[in-house]
């Protein structure tokens, strides 16, 4: 395949992609976002606890 036949297929596929995607309704972006937002707090907490796990115990400074 040459780059212009690439460039082709990739336009072609993105079209493809935009046709079947639509936009999501208020109740998905409200659950996506609450779902988001917990995995951010359960990361922040695990490292949290991590943190004070090796600064409690003196292990690693």
């Amino acid at each position: 395949m040459n780059p212009v036949e690439k460039l082709k297929n990739f336009v072609a596929d993105a079209k493809r992609i935009f046709t079947v995607s639509r936009k999501p309704s208020m109740e998905e972006y409200k659950r996506m976002t609450l779902i988001v937002a917990i995995g951010i707090i359960a990361i922040g907490v695990i490292a949290f606890i991590i943190y004070l796990f090796f600064a409690l115990t003196g292990i690693g400074f």
